[in-house]
């Protein structure tokens, strides 16, 4: 219906003869920047505009995007969107407030005085921080993944934010000299943008949100903010970091210059937080599923803070103010969903459109012919949380075909969706009833009814594949005033709903079956964790051996020379100058080896005998034996029994532990700290061990002749003892 609108001097038609105040939302995802404009209290968008990003990989598993076109982006969008108000009665001066909401573990770095990018952005799935995660875990007791869980609810994995701004401190010469002259900052791309829209340099706000802090592995979650312990241990500097607000409360005034100058910025949401405001999944037990590049799973546990014993991260849902209590969510996130589908399309070129074609082909046989498809591309995440999985098509006979192999990649996309819903039942004690799915995935008729075929519950599919978008647009609007929650919460959402069709008995035994494909999808990337883990420099040694040597070196130390594969005298392989001799063609030999070797081999024998590659079925027996007593979560235990973490440890695990970080080429540089220093010991300057490599090396004082001792006591005023 249009009617005519007597404020205004031009006639407009308003929808529905009401005119609303209008909240708009900054929406940087993954693949694209949208400015959507939503009517108060309505969840059809009213207006919305739209660009693609630029993504580029400059190396394998490595995904970075440009800062600066993100900031571009939402200034053409949001123009290009406000254009549109006019055609339907409004204006500009109708948007009451803005709400943010974004990837999340995306990580910016840039200088605070000119507003610079140190470096791109590096995205939320970028792998490129392997070892720096071995370096960490080489810091904590038992090198337990796991150890940081009851402060950050999060593993020691490359997902999270902390790891990327290690490596950048690490690798990158900006940043390092950004932190040294105290103008380094961190943050999130809420942050970057944020920063940017109230100033920048000339004053700009450094925040982020609750939401996204919780994904950085640097927070508490309890306290909600920065833990001193967590950044001393990974190197990140609190005033780099920016401060920690509530998700819906008054940041600032837009002060940029742009179109959306002086409109007021009040709501900041992670996407994955925000589609779970957006699909009305406000009370605890409810949860929805986004279908995207990478599929991602919230279960709403309510203010309880529930510690996952199955592989899930504990995270925050939202904090709808200041002074409001924090809202908690299981999450459980799959690192290729859509992009399982891009990969058919432009790596095996079985598609030519997604959208269009997956479907429709992958629905012409009634089945996977017992093919099975684990996109493992960079690992596996919930809750396995398996870095060195790859990506395997298993069953194929010779009668599959490429219906089979695309059917088999949309069931992989379900059977991750059911890893996590099998951990979310056991954590929280109460399966599911429904699932509430949105993305531009979920379009595909298909795989919904997929989905619902394999977790055995109903599919409610919602209207609007962004709800992501709306969700930042409730707590914007909640504090603006214009949105009530409450009436939110009771609000009925319009959904199309999927209903089981197969037994248990089928959908049971198809799901055994992926989880031995997943088993077989484990240990094939395993280069440099030896090396990291155990802190030991590479080593380019001679391997040169004869037929009659013997090669049993395992009682010898790693750093030992009668650990070297040449028998005979000891060999010193430096020369005058301190660099190491090597050869350069028994060297390239090796390297050869280790390239082309189907398993991975250390050039050391370790001194024990080695442990067998922990398979899924190992990590499953561990979860399923571990009860809440383990993690100190119980209230059966008295509180002198429960585990508590043992902060005096790992502080002096930080201490005197050499630190161990990693230059561009990924050698590893080993950093003794002088507090380590033995009482007996003697420390001579530096052997250059390598490229980037250094390591101290020290002397007994026995063995220094007395002449030198008294030399070294007449020109230095620190007696040698």
């Amino acid at each position: 219906m249009v009617v005519l609108n007597m404020n205004n001097e031009a006639d407009m038609p308003v929808r529905d003869g009401l005119k609303k105040p209008l909240v708009g939302v900054i929406d940087d995802g993954t693949k694209t920047v949208r400015f959507v404009i939503y009517e108060a209290e309505r969840s059809e968008e009213l207006a919305a505009y739209q660009l693609d990003k630029t993504e580029v990989q400059p190396q394998e598993g490595w995904y970075e995007q440009d800062p600066m076109e993100i900031l571009n982006h939402i200034r053409t969008c949001s123009e290009k969107a406000i254009e549109q108000l006019t055609e339907l009665g409004y204006s500009k001066e109708d948007i009451v407030t803005l709400g943010i909401t974004n990837q999340r573990e995306t990580t910016i770095a840039w200088d605070k005085f000119t507003g610079e990018p140190l470096h791109p952005a590096i995205a939320w799935n970028d792998i490129r921080t392997d070892s720096t995660v071995d370096a960490i875990l080489a810091k904590v007791p038992d090198r337990n993944k796991n150890y940081l869980k009851s402060i950050s609810g999060l593993p020691i994995s490359p997902y999270f934010s902390a790891l990327k701004m290690r490596w950048l401190k690490d690798n990158i010469k900006a940043v390092r000299r950004a932190s040294r002259d105290k103008r380094l900052l961190f943050g999130t791309s809420d942050s970057w943008i944020v920063w940017n829209l109230t100033g920048g340099p000339q004053g700009g706000l450094h925040i982020t949100d609750v939401t996204n802090a919780s994904r950085t592995l640097l927070m508490d979650l309890d306290t909600l903010n920065w833990d001193p312990m967590l950044c001393r241990l990974f190197g990140i500097h609190r005033d780099s970091l920016p401060q920690i607000r509530s998700s819906s409360e008054l940041y600032g005034v837009v002060q940029d210059g742009s179109i959306l100058e002086g409109i007021r910025l009040s709501g900041i949401l992670g996407n994955q937080q925000a589609a779970l405001v957006g699909q009305n999944c406000l009370q605890a037990g409810q949860a929805k599923n986004t279908y995207r590049s990478g599929c991602f799973l919230l279960y709403n546990t309510g203010p309880r803070r529930v510690q996952s014993t199955h592989g899930l991260v504990t995270t925050v849902a939202y904090k709808l103010g200041p002074n409001a209590p924090a809202i908690y969510a299981l999450e459980g996130s799959v690192a290729v969903a859509g992009g399982a589908m891009k990969f058919l399309r432009d790596n095996l070129k079985l598609v030519k459109d997604v959208v269009k074609e997956t479907e429709h082909i992958a629905g012409q046989v009634f089945s996977t012919g017992d093919v099975y498809f684990v996109p493992a591309f960079s690992g596996l995440y919930a809750p396995y949380w398996r870095k060195d999985a790859r990506g395997i098509i298993c069953g194929l006979t010779a009668f599959t075909t490429k219906n089979h192999i695309i059917r088999a990649a949309l069931e992989a996309v379900c059977f991750q969706t059911r890893d996590i819903l099998e951990a979310m039942n056991k954590d929280c004690g109460m399966p599911l009833s429904k699932l509430h799915v949105d993305g531009k995935m979920s379009s595909n008729d298909l795989l919904m009814q997929l989905q619902a075929d394999l977790t055995g519950i109903p599919v409610l599919r919602a209207h609007s594949w962004d709800m992501g978008a709306l969700g930042a647009a409730v707590v914007a609007g909640h504090c603006a005033g214009v949105w009530g929650i409450e009436r939110w919460r009771h609000h009925a959402t319009l959904a199309d709903t999927f209903l089981p069709t197969t037994t248990d008995d089928d959908r049971n035994v198809r799901y055994t079956k992926w989880k031995m494909a997943v088993q077989r999808s484990l240990g094939w990337a395993t280069t440099k964790k030896s090396i990291a883990m155990t802190g030991q420099t590479k080593r380019k040694s001679s391997m040169v051996t004869l037929p009659s040597q013997s090669l049993d070196v395992s009682l010898s130390p790693p750093r030992s020379r009668k650990g070297s594969l040449v028998d005979g005298p000891s060999i010193d392989y430096t020369n005058k100058f301190g660099s190491p001799v090597t050869d350069d063609g028994v060297n390239d030999y090796v390297e050869e080896l280790i390239k082309y070797s189907a398993r991975k081999f250390s050039i050391f024998v370790p001194m024990k005998t080695g442990i067998d590659e922990a398979t899924i079925l190992d990590d499953a027996d561990y979860f399923m034996s571990k009860k809440e007593c383990d993690y100190g979560m119980c209230q059966c235990c008295p509180t002198k029994k429960r585990l508590q973490t043992d902060w005096e440890t790992i502080e002096e695990i930080i201490e005197n532990d050499p630190e161990i970080i990693f230059d561009s080429d990924d050698n590893p540089i080993v950093i003794e700290p002088r507090s380590d220093l033995l009482e007996n010991d003697l420390l001579v300057s530096p052997t250059i061990l390598g490229k980037g490599i250094s390591l101290r090396k020290r002397m007994q004082l026995d063995s220094v002749p007395e002449i030198f001792k008294h030399i070294c006591s007449k020109l230095s005023r620190t007696p040698l003892n």
